[in-house]
């Protein structure tokens, strides 16, 4: 362009022409950046096709919740036969010694048996022996008897 015909041009034009160069630079940058808009507008119609099918998925959940609803009542039973369990396996050590005292039962129970057989025996010989003292002591009695009677005779026999 002949810089005399831009003279010619009033000025307003001039300052028009000269934003042009950016004014072009510019509509490319929004060109780049828009590019990406027709595949957007997709996407989003395709979210709006998605979404159609919500209140069906929601009455399907509802369903579904329904026919659950019996694990939440077996869930409770799981949680407490875990603590019952729980309560076994803490007893266990327990219940093992136990079973290893019982397993000794019969031998001390057969202990127990010729203790108070022995016992019985040493029982009946302290009754003979009693029943003996008891006639020793009557036979006693019976000949010191006399002698009392005549030591009440004598004078000042009769302090006892």
């Amino acid at each position: 362009m002949n810089p005399l015909a831009l003279a010619a041009l009033p000025a307003e034009t001039v300052a028009a022409l000269r934003v042009l160069p950016r004014l072009t630079e510019q509509l490319d940058e929004i060109s780049a950046s828009t590019r990406a808009l027709p595949a957007m507008l997709d996407a989003i119609e395709g979210v709006s096709g998605d979404t159609e099918a919500l209140p069906e998925l929601q009455g399907a959940m509802g369903r579904v919740a329904e026919a659950t609803s019996p694990l939440d009542a077996v869930a409770r039973d799981i949680s407490r036969m875990d603590a019952r369990m729980a309560t076994i396996e803490d007893a266990m050590p327990v219940l093992v010694e136990v079973q290893q005292h019982l397993a000794q039962l019969p031998e001390t129970m057969e202990s127990l048996n010729a203790g108070i057989a022995g016992l019985s025996a040493l029982l009946e010989r302290l009754l003979g022996s009693l029943e003996r003292l008891d006639g020793d002591v009557t036979h006693l009695h019976e000949t010191v008897q006399p002698l009392g009677r005549l030591a009440d005779r004598i004078p000042g026999g009769s302090r006892r």
